[in-house]
C-alpha cells in the first residue's frame, strides 16, 4: 500500500514537472516554486489572500501559484478579472474538482459543480426562485421579520452575531421550505448552521490532501494520512441531516396538499417528477438556505465592527434616515433609492470585507491571454478581496469610507464581491436587499459604540478576520443601545404590527 502511494504522488510530480517546463515560456510569471512541494511552504495558513494579492503588487495582473498537483493563475486586478470571467465566461465556468466536499456530503452543492447539465438546470431554478422578479415578491415578508430582529437586539445586544444568524436563517427557511422558524424548526436551523461549518471546512479549494491526490479516498479512515476520511464520515452524516430532513417534510406536505408557498413548493409542483430533478430542486433550494443566513451574518457583523470604528460614518448615516424616513416608521425594503448613503455604506461593507474573498473559476478548453498559455483545466483564482483592495481603483482601501460610492465614483463594489459570469452568486438580490434594510433598521433605532471594561477604559474592537469559506471577523465586543426611548417605542410598536400581518409568503409564480 505504501509502495502504491509513493508511486502515485512520484507520478504525479514528475508529469507537473514536466508539464510546467514544457509550457515555461507561455506561463505567468509567480514566485519561484520548490521541487516538489511548489510554493506551499510560501502560502500563510491565514488571511492567504493579503498574500496573493502581495504577489499580484509584485509579479503582475496574472500570478502563478503552484501546490503539490495543482497550479493556480491568482488574478488581483477588476481588467483582468472582467475580461476573463466575465467576457471569456463560456470557458471559465466550471469549478476544480472538490474531492473532500463531494466526500463529506456536498457532491451536488451548487458553488463546488463543476460545468454541465446540472449546473445550467440547478441555476434555471434558482433564477426563477431569485431572480429580481421572484424576491419583490418576497419584500413583505422580509420587512416584516424587520421588527422582531429589532425586538431580539433591544433584549440582548451583546448576542448581536446571533441575532444576524437568526433573522437571516428566518427568512431563508421561509423562502427556501415555507417554515417560520419557530420553535420546532429550531433543530433544522441548527443543522443548517452545522452543515455550513462542514461546507465551510472542506470547500476551500487546495486545502485538502484528498483534493491533490484524489485516489486517497478509497483508502480506509485508519489509514495513516487519512485522518480526512473521519473528518468527511462525520461531516457526510450532519450534512444528509441536515439538507434531507426539511426537504422531504415538505414533499410529503406537497403530496397531502397541506404545503405553504415556498420555493420548494412551486418547484415540486411545476418541475417534472423524478428522482434526478427533485435532487436538482432539494440541492437548489438547500443553496437558498445554507447559502444566505451564513453570507449575511458574516458582512452584518464586519458592519457592526465598522460603525463602531468609524462613528463619523454612523451619524451621517442616521441623519440621512431622520432626514428621509423621520422616527415614526422603520425604514423598509423599498426605501433604498432614497437612502443613497446608506447603500454606499453597504457597498464598502463588501468592499472593506467581501464575504467570499476569493473565487475559483476552472476552465473548460485551452485559451490564451496576453500571450500566456492557460491549459484546459486550469483554475483561475479570482482574488476578490484583493481586487477591491486595488489602491488604483479605492484609495486608503483599508479604510472604511463610503463617501467613494457616493461623490467619487469608485467602480461598483457589487459586481466584484458576487462573482463573475456564469458563476455569479444566483442569491445576489436577496442578499442586498436583506443586508441593506437591516443595516438601515440598526442605524434609525441603535448606536453603536466602542465598549468599555470594567474600569471604564475603551476596548478597541480588532478587525480580524477567522479561516474559512465565508469571511466572518473574529469575536469582537461593542455597545449597541437605543438611540432614544422614541426609538424603543418605534421597535415595540412595529413589532406589534408584524404580528397582525400574514405570515405566509407571497411566492412567486414560474
Amino acid at each position: 500500500m505504501y509502495l502504491w502511494i509513493f508511486t502515485a504522488v512520484l507520478a504525479v510530480t514528475v508529469v507537473s514537472l514536466l508539464t510546467r517546463r514544457k509550457n515555461s515560456r507561455h506561463v505567468p510569471p509567480g514566485p519561484k516554486p520548490l521541487p516538489f512541494i511548489g510554493n506551499a511552504l510560501q502560502i500563510p495558513p491565514q488571511h492567504e489572500w493579503i498574500k496573493f494579492k502581495e504577489w499580484g503588487d509584485t509579479y503582475g495582473d496574472l500570478v502563478k501559484v503552484e501546490i503539490p498537483g495543482n497550479t493556480f493563475y491568482f488574478i488581483n486586478t477588476r481588467d483582468v478579472a472582467t475580461e476573463l470571467l466575465e467576457a471569456r465566461s463560456a470557458i471559465y465556468c466550471s469549478r476544480p474538482r472538490a474531492v473532500m466536499a463531494s466526500i463529506s456530503g456536498w457532491k451536488n452543492s451548487i458553488p463546488t459543480l463543476e460545468y454541465g447539465p446540472r449546473l445550467r438546470e440547478s441555476r434555471k431554478m434558482l433564477k426563477k426562485g431569485m431572480g429580481p422578479a421572484a424576491v419583490k415578491t418576497y419584500y413583505p415578508y422580509i420587512n416584516r421579520e424587520v421588527p422582531f430582529f429589532l425586538e431580539n437586539m433591544l433584549r440582548k445586544p451583546d448576542s448581536f452575531v446571533e441575532h444576524f444568524n437568526r433573522n437571516a436563517a428566518r427568512i431563508a427557511l421561509k423562502i427556501a421550505y415555507g417554515y417560520e422558524g419557530v420553535t420546532e424548526d429550531e433543530k433544522i436551523i441548527r443543522g443548517g448552521v452545522d452543515a455550513m461549518e462542514v461546507f465551510s471546512a472542506v470547500a476551500a479549494p487546495g486545502v485538502w490532501v484528498v483534493d491533490t491526490f484524489p485516489f486517497l479516498k478509497y483508502v480506509p479512515s485508519w489509514f495513516p494520512f487519512a485522518k480526512f476520511k473521519k473528518f468527511a464520515e462525520r461531516g457526510k452524516k450532519i450534512t444528509d441531516e441536515a439538507l434531507d430532513t426539511p426537504f422531504y417534510e415538505v414533499k410529503r406536505r406537497v403530496e397531502n396538499g397541506t404545503a405553504d408557498g415556498s420555493f420548494t413548493t412551486v418547484m415540486l409542483q411545476t418541475e417534472k417528477s423524478d428522482p434526478e430533478t427533485e435532487d436538482i430542486i432539494k440541492w437548489a433550494a438547500t443553496g437558498i438556505f445554507t447559502g444566505q443566513f451564513d453570507t449575511t451574518t458574516a458582512t452584518l457583523s464586519w458592519f457592526t465592527l465598522a460603525m463602531a470604528k468609524y462613528p463619523e460614518v454612523q451619524k451621517k448615516a442616521q441623519a440621512e434616515i431622520d432626514r428621509v424616513i423621520g422616527k415614526d416608521r422603520l425604514p423598509e425594503v423599498g426605501d433604498r433609492d432614497s437612502l443613497p448613503y446608506v447603500w454606499a455604506i453597504m457597498q464598502e461593507t463588501f468592499r472593506w470585507h467581501p464575504t467570499i474573498t476569493m473565487m475559483p473559476h476552472t476552465a473548460i478548453q485551452d485559451d490564451e491571454y496576453r500571450g500566456y498559455f492557460i491549459p484546459s483545466g486550469t483554475t483561475l483564482m479570482a482574488n476578490i478581496w484583493g481586487i477591491l483592495h486595488d489602491e488604483k481603483l479605492y484609495h486608503d482601501a483599508d479604510k472604511f469610507i463610503p463617501e467613494r460610492f457616493c461623490d467619487e465614483g469608485a467602480p461598483d463594489s457589487l459586481s466584484v464581491a458576487f462573482g463573475f459570469g456564469r458563476r455569479v452568486c444566483p442569491g445576489l438580490v436577496i442578499a442586498q436587499t436583506h443586508v441593506f434594510v437591516t443595516m438601515a433598521s440598526m442605524l434609525a433605532t441603535f448606536n453603536i459604540t466602542k465598549a468599555r471594561d470594567s474600569t471604564g477604559a475603551v476596548i478597541q474592537p480588532r478587525e480580524d478576520a477567522k479561516s474559512g469559506v465565508i469571511n466572518f471577523p473574529k469575536p469582537f465586543v461593542v455597545s449597541i443601545t437605543p438611540r432614544s426611548d422614541e426609538a424603543v417605542t418605534l421597535i415595540r410598536r412595529s413589532v406589534e404590527h408584524s404580528k397582525t400581518l400574514p405570515d405566509r409568503l407571497e411566492i412567486f409564480s414560474t
